[in-house]
């Protein structure tokens, strides 16, 4: 088939990124969506194959083509194991954000996809679902009628947070002291699910920044920071969305934004790929992308420890968020964080 003009166009500045793949396969095992469909072009190996033809005019953009992207969960398990350091990162979103510049999908998809974007990334619309989202508790005890309805409702029923907890954990402070001596002053990124479905973790997170002496900055304005636009392909979202936030976190004059969801820590470290062709943005993205860290990352990097330590009476299990441990690096410091608690 003959290409759409511009179908792949963004995809050959990236050329040499996908050039870096030399197709040995230490990923497919590490990947989910090979693991569970084992299809070629269902792994990390298949896609950059289908890149590369889409940014030589060897292939055009169909449903086909389209699904094997959709199906990548974008864990970035494969540029861990890759042995040739392909950042697989920018070229799955540079690819999903031509997909939906130039692909139109089924009229369902599109619809299902409008409404989730019109909802996921504001906290105020989300305060404001989650009073007909009780109804999702329910639900849930009815297997019956769950299998009777269409797969993509089914898994949004079964993977929707408890609605008991919307707003549990009330407002983050905008501002927090820190206990005793100051030694940094940090700006918390809140989040837009976060702040709504689990307040709770950012109230845990100020309160030991705070007893670690951070001073803490948490705008009550700021939003979505873009990460699951970008991660959808969505673009220019993910840049308004990023704009938004920066100009913020600026005002806050914070020498640290910490973050402590792995999937926004990502998307905001790279800001500076986002907006490398934006020259009113780029310097100031990048700037900014410097300044973040995840909050593991931050007590980490305090040095001794300035709240006491107790120990408490439970065994637990710690499980490497994919975009913190994959994508971020940021593996030893939550590892030393829990052994720093007394045995």
């Amino acid at each position: 088939m003959g290409l759409t003009p511009h179908e792949f166009e963004s995809l050959t500045p990236l050329e040499p990124l996908i050039d870096k793949c030399v197709h040995c396969g230490f990923c497919l095992p590490t990947c989910p969506s090979y693991i569970l469909i084992g299809q070629e072009m269902d792994s990390p190996r298949g896609r950059i194959y289908m890149m590369k033809a889409g940014a030589e005019g060897r292939m055009s953009m169909n449903n086909g083509m389209v699904g094997h992207f959709d199906t990548c969960l974008g864990c970035m398990a494969c540029e861990t194991a890759c042995p040739s350091g392909v950042r697989y990162a920018p070229l799955i979103e540079e690819t999903r954000a031509a997909i939906e510049h130039h692909h139109t999908r089924p009229l369902g998809d599109r619809i299902f996809r409008r409404v989730l974007f019109a909802l996921l990334p504001y906290p105020g619309r989300l305060r404001l679902f989650a009073l007909p989202l009780a109804f999702v508790n329910v639900l849930r005890k009815w297997t019956g009628l769950l299998s009777l309805l269409p797969s993509k409702v089914r898994n949004l029923i079964e993977l929707a947070p408890d609605a008991a907890n919307a707003g549990r954990s009330g407002a983050t402070p905008e501002h927090t002291s820190a206990t005793g001596t100051r030694r940094l002053r940090v700006g918390l990124v809140t989040g837009c699910v976060q702040q709504v479905f689990f307040g709770h973790v950012n109230a845990a997170t100020v309160r030991v920044l705070a007893a670690e002496g951070c001073e803490v900055a948490a705008p009550g304005a700021q939003g979505c920071c873009g990460a699951l636009a970008l991660h959808s392909g969505r673009d220019e979202d993910a840049r308004g969305f990023a704009r938004a936030l920066i100009e913020t976190l600026e005002r806050s004059n914070v020498d640290v934004v910490v973050v402590n969801a792995a999937g926004c820590g990502s998307s905001m470290k790279s800001y500076g790929d986002l907006f490398k062709h934006d020259p009113a943005w780029a310097v100031r993205a990048q700037a900014f992308a410097a300044k973040v860290r995840d909050v593991t990352e931050v007590l980490a990097s305090l040095g001794t420890a300035q709240a006491p330590r107790h120990r408490l009476e439970m065994r637990v299990a710690y499980h490497d968020a994919c975009h913190l441990g994959h994508a971020q690096g940021v593996r030893q410091q939550p590892r030393d964080i829990l052994s720093a608690i007394p045995a």
